[in-house]
Order: C-alpha cells, then structure tokens, then sequence
C-alpha cells in the first residue's frame, strides 16, 4: 500500500552550527541539565558511556513529616492552655451565692417570725424585763403604806367622834380596802403593760438588727462575689498574657521554620538557575548559520510513522552523544 498524495514540494532549511569553541559548554549544560531532570542508567552493552532514562527525577520535599512545616505550641501557650483548663469558679463566688440564699430566706420570714414571736407570750416574756416584777412590788408595798396611814387616821377621827368601830366606820374602811385592792391591781397591770411595750419594743429592735444583719450580709455576699469575679479577671488576664507572649514565640519559631523551608527551596532551584545563566550565556554567542534549499517528492504515510518514532528518541541520541568519552 501506500505512495504519496499530491505533487512535489520545495523546503529551505536553516541550520545553526555550534562553533568548536562553544560545544564543549552546550554540551556540558545539556548534560548536566538531563541529570538534573532525568534518571537514568548506564546503557546495556556500551562501552561509549551511553545511558538510558529510566524515569524523571522526583520531588525532594523539605520533610515528610508534616509537623517540620507548623511550628508547634510554645511553652508558654501550653501553659496558658494548662492554666485554662485547671479555672474554676472562683470559691468567693459559691461562698457569696450561700451567704446570699441564707441571708435571703430569712429576710423572707423575718415578717412572719415576727408575727408569730408578737402573739407567743412565752417569746414575749423572753423580751421583758426580768425585774420588772420587783419594782410593782415596791408600788403596791408603797401603796399598802400609804393605805395602812390613812386607816390609821380615820380611827383617830372615828374615835374622836365617838364613832369607832361604828357601822360607818366600816363602811369606809370596807371602801377603802376596794380603792387598795384596785390601786394594786393597777400598778401590778401598769407594770406589766409597760413591760409588755418594752418588750415589743425589744422584739422589734432585734428584728431590725436581724434584717440590717441580712442586708450585710447580701452586702457582703456581693463583695465575696466581685472579689471571686476580680481574681477570675486577674486569671484570665494572666492566661492571656501567657497565650500572646507565646504566640510571639511560635511565630518567632514558624518564622525560622519558613526561612528553612525558603532556604531548601531555593537550594533545590539553585542547579536550575545556574544551568538557567549558562543557558543565557551561550544563546548570546555568535552561532554560524546555513541555509540549504531542497526540492523533494511529499513523504508517503509509512515514512512519515517513520520520522516520528525517530524524533522521539533524538533528545536521548543527543545527551548520549555528548557524553561520549
């Protein structure tokens, strides 16, 4: 099967010739470049020094453990996060909160206690004055006196009168007596109804005492409350200051980490950029061209299969050739 279609074609070709001078550095730099981007192995049976590729060369990462790349927890930041994790509630807070629900129950009952110690009078009695009793003895003592020297002096008039032991005698002393026995029952009820206001009075004075009691104390259970919120603040203010001096420190360490990784890098680059400044160099020599014209039939389809399995082994026919000994 197979010739060409179509008529003859006409080609000019230009070639670049590599002057002596130079070839000894082109091929150089294209040798070192193929190791730099190819494996390869000493070719079965040359005894030129061929080779073959067997492979790309592969990627040199800086590590292949992840943590190299992140810098980890300063000592700093792991003692601020260990300090986080062992903070409560400041006990100032529960011992205020206690104080607070004592002092508030009592304050709710105080009204009712009240009441209740006002109508028991064994509460009351507790409130009065334990002498009191002596003193309405000493009254009504004074007032049987007062009443034995009036007695005394109606019989005087009664006798002079020549009316002693008369009916109206004992009348009068019969009203008298009444008069005695009411002054004794009222000093006796003066005294205890006095005593009863003082009590009351006393009663009330302790309840006032009881509640200005239960308002220090809610007082004082907001200040252990503030105080437990102010070392809580104090903590966190420490925590805080520990977490961003450390944060500091792990950037200073991430820094450095990214220095390394920036220093590798470019390590790994260098060959490429120096192969990169050679290139450069040589493109800018003078090289010697040649034009050649060529007047030829087209290619059939078999020759033209041909031609690209040859191009595809030219690059290793070169490198080969330059590394002949």
């Amino acid at each position: 099967m197979g010739g060409g279609g179509g008529g003859p074609t006409s080609s000019t070709v230009t070639n670049t010739n590599i002057p002596d001078y130079a070839r000894p550095y082109v091929e150089s730099m294209l040798g070192a470049t193929m190791q730099q981007m190819f494996t390869t192995q000493p070719k079965a049976g040359s005894t030129t020094g061929e080779v073959d590729i067997t492979g790309t060369q592969p990627y040199k990462p800086y590590s292949q453990n992840p943590e190299d790349y992140v810098a980890g927890f300063s000592p700093l930041q792991q003692a601020a996060q260990a300090n986080a994790e062992q903070m409560q509630t400041p006990g100032q807070i529960g011992a205020g909160s206690d104080i607070a629900y004592m002092a508030g129950q009592n304050a709710l009952g105080a009204g009712q206690q009240y009441s209740q110690g006002v109508r028991n009078p064994y509460e009351i009695a507790s409130y009065m004055n334990p002498y009191m009793q002596n003193v309405v003895d000493v009254q009504q003592q004074e007032a049987m006196r007062q009443a034995d020297i009036a007695g005394t002096k109606r019989g005087a008039g009664f006798a002079q009168a020549g009316a002693f032991g008369g009916s109206r005698q004992a009348i009068e002393n019969a009203e008298a007596n009444r008069n005695l026995q009411t002054q004794l029952g009222n000093i006796q009820a003066t005294g205890l109804n006095n005593a009863y206001g003082q009590a009351i009075q006393n009663q009330q004075f302790g309840a006032n005492l009881g509640m200005q009691g239960y308002g220090q104390a809610l007082g004082a259970a907001g200040q252990l409350g503030n105080l437990g919120n102010l070392q809580q603040q104090s903590q966190q203010g420490i925590i805080g200051l520990q977490s961003g001096l450390g944060g500091m420190q792990q950037q200073q360490q991430q820094n450095l980490i990214n220095q390394a990784i920036n220093n590798y890098a470019t390590g790994q680059q260098y060959p490429e950029q120096q192969l990169a400044f050679l290139n450069a160099q040589l493109r800018g020599l003078p090289m010697q061209a040649t034009t050649t014209s060529s007047y030829q039939a087209p290619p059939s389809f078999v020759s033209q299969a041909a031609g690209l399995g040859t191009a595809g082994i030219a690059g290793l026919g070169l490198y080969n050739t330059m590394n002949k000994p």
